[in-house]
């Protein structure tokens, strides 16, 4: 079950607005046991699987998971039939122990990089968008396996 904090700091990159969402997937959706065992990997692979589980239960469609290319990769590319645009999304699962926080990971040379990715993708795909959007969503998985989603559209 996840955990919505009551306030989140804005980072200096990425303003409002955006939104912290409390969403329970069940109890086989807590993050991966916080032992010495577990790695960075496979807490990145959840996170990506409840940030894929958010946006589908927002109705957005998922065109690409994990896309990749010479020039990097995309974690998820959607398009968003409420906004009307292709946007890529950029995920950052972090444990919380005092260090960066995973939404403050995020640089402004990434989220440029991440927008010249989606128009190769939206190039190579034969496709056409008026507006290319990134956004971002950051989890925080706490020692008690709480675990706090923060959504923020259109970031760049």
């Amino acid at each position: 079950m996840s955990t919505a904090s009551s306030a989140v700091e804005t980072p200096h990159i990425l303003r409002p607005p955006y939104r912290d969402e409390q969403i329970d997937l069940g109890k086989e959706w807590d993050p991966p046991e916080l032992r010495c065992g577990s790695t960075t990997q496979e807490l990145g692979v959840w996170g990506e699987e409840v940030a894929y589980r958010h946006l589908r239960a927002r109705s957005i469609q998922i065109l690409e998971r994990n896309w990749r290319c010479r020039r990097g990769e995309i974690d998820l590319i959607c398009y968003d039939p409420a906004r009307g645009s292709i946007f890529a999304c950029e995920v950052k699962t972090r444990r919380d122990h005092g260090r960066v926080p995973a939404i403050e990971s995020i640089s402004r040379a990434k989220l440029a990089r991440l927008r010249q990715l989606l128009a190769f993708w939206i190039s190579t795909h034969n496709m056409h968008a008026e507006l290319l959007e990134i956004d971002v969503i950051a989890i925080t998985v706490s020692a008690d396996h709480s675990w706090n989603l923060c959504h923020i559209e259109g970031v760049l």
